[in-house]
Parts: structure tokens; C-alpha cells; sequence
């Protein structure tokens, strides 16, 4: 699998109808990453992951390590040609690569926070997909929020992620933390 850098145009920031090519091109970054990443677990999250739901054509994965360091699993992901981007979720609990992929003549993003099995972001990037795969009436809410927050500024992530803000924790209240 070829990995290019993250395509920054405004063109994959369009909100768009969710579109089943996901699962096929997660299946092939999750097989590539297997292959050359000892130890690693790839799960597809976010709205690309939940059928029906409207969202960015962005690929999001958590990907899970047992490695101490996190750190030091993002830096074997750049090995194997991810890359980081200067934004807000690249934390020392989060780090965060991305890369993209062309899959049928298509070019899509793909991000992948990495995490410890357990932890929150493993546990709530799960939770919050799956809530929004059984529940049709939060995900008309947070499509409403994203379109909301893409009105305002679309080439802006922060700014998008900051207006879903409240809707997500509305949703993530929601949540059977059992």
C-alpha cells in the first residue's frame, strides 16, 4: 500500500452521504498496518464507520498497542509512512498520524489516534460509534451538528470540532458506561 500525505484540500472537508467504500479502503490501511506493525489492533471509528451516517470521507482509526511508550508507536508508524500533522489531538494520551490513500481511483485521509486497550479513547471512540449505529435519532442529530459546524468554517477542523462540541457530549452522556 502506498502512503501519501494528508490531502489538505477543501474538498474532502464536504459533509457527503456515507458511502460503503469505507469499510473496503479501513480493511486495506488495517491489512497494510498488520502486516508491517507487530502487536498493532486497527479499529475503524467515527462517522465513515457508522452505515448511513452522513460525514467527511475521512477514514478515523483508533489503532491499539501494547507498547509502554506511545509515542514511541507513533514514530513506527511514521516508519512505515504515516505522518504527523500539527494539530490539537496529537497529545502524549493521543498521538496522532494520518496519511491517504488512493483505493478505485479515489484519494481519502486517513487518521489514527493511538491508544493503550482500555483506555478513554479506545473505550469512547467505540462507545460513541456504536451508539450512533443503534440510535437513527442521534445520528440526525449529529449530522445536523456537523452541518451546522461546517457553515461556519469548513476549512477549519478545529473550528468544525468545537461547534459538534456540546452534541457530542450530549451523546456521549448517553452512553451505558457499565
Amino acid at each position: 500500500m502506498k502512503l501519501e500525505r494528508f490531502d489538505e484540500g477543501l474538498h474532502h472537508r464536504h459533509i457527503v452521504a456515507y458511502d460503503p467504500v469505507y469499510g473496503e479502503v479501513f480493511a486495506e490501511v488495517r491489512e497494510f498496518v498488520h502486516e508491517v506493525l507487530e502487536g498493532v489492533e486497527l479499529v475503524h471509528i467515527g462517522s465513515t464507520a457508522v452505515e448511513g451516517l452522513r460525514g467527511k470521507a475521512m477514514i478515523d482509526a483508533v489503532a491499539i498497542t501494547a507498547r509502554q511508550n506511545l509515542r514511541d508507536e507513533q514514530r513506527a508508524f511514521e516508519r512505515i509512512g504515516f505522518h504527523r500533522r500539527p494539530v490539537w489531538v496529537d497529545t502524549d494520551e493521543k498521538p496522532y498520524v494520518c496519511a491517504s490513500v488512493v483505493h478505485a481511483g479515489r484519494r481519502f485521509n486517513v487518521n489514527v489516534h493511538i491508544c493503550h486497550r482500555g483506555d478513554p479513547v479506545h473505550k469512547d471512540s467505540l462507545a460513541f460509534t456504536d451508539i450512533l449505529g443503534r440510535r437513527p435519532d442521534l445520528r440526525q442529530k449529529y449530522e445536523e451538528a456537523k452541518d451546522r459546524a461546517h457553515s461556519i468554517d469548513p476549512g477549519d477542523p478545529q473550528v468544525y470540532n468545537k461547534e459538534k462540541e456540546a452534541v457530542i457530549r450530549e451523546i456521549e452522556a448517553l452512553i451505558d458506561r457499565r
